[in-house]
């Protein structure tokens, strides 16, 4: 039980540095670049991808979402915010999974969304019974 434990300590901190890795920059890359069209095109993300970004670069809600993913980021990287975190991130990652499923439909950006909400959705699933206590906590009443 004690080696199974150790594995489960090891694969979360792995899974929380990965998902660390790939918000904190793509955070930042938000607040401080802006799109290049050129680089969607090569990737072969299409025109309303294309459309959508820069939507959202020009009504200034990309730097909501940079923030988001920089500070989700951010709270993956400490024990005592990990798990604040991957709640956080959450809605950020279904929708980057549902973007290239709906929008996109690039494959290879569909399969590294899909790892990515995976990895999320397990640091949420291994505290799931005290999410659900929560945030679900029994009533008298239903009102």
């Amino acid at each position: 039980m004690e080696t199974e434990n150790r594995i489960i300590t090891i694969f979360t901190y792995l899974v929380r540095a990965l998902l660390a890795y790939v918000y904190i920059p793509h955070g930042l890359e938000k607040l401080y670049t802006k799109i290049n069209v050129q680089e969607y095109i090569d990737f072969k993300l299409g025109q309303d991808f294309i459309n959508f970004y820069l939507i959202w670069e020009k009504s200034g809600y990309i730097w909501v979402i940079g923030i988001a993913q920089f500070l989700g980021g951010l709270f993956l990287l400490f024990t005592k915010t990990y798990l604040f975190g991957a709640v956080w991130l959450l809605p950020i990652s279904i929708g980057m999974f549902c973007c290239h499923l709906f929008i996109t439909h690039a494959q290879d950006f569909l399969i590294f969304d899909t790892l990515v909400l995976t990895m999320n959705l397990y640091l949420i699933l291994l505290h799931f019974r005290s999410l659900t206590n929560t945030f679900f906590k029994p009533q008298k009443t239903w009102i």
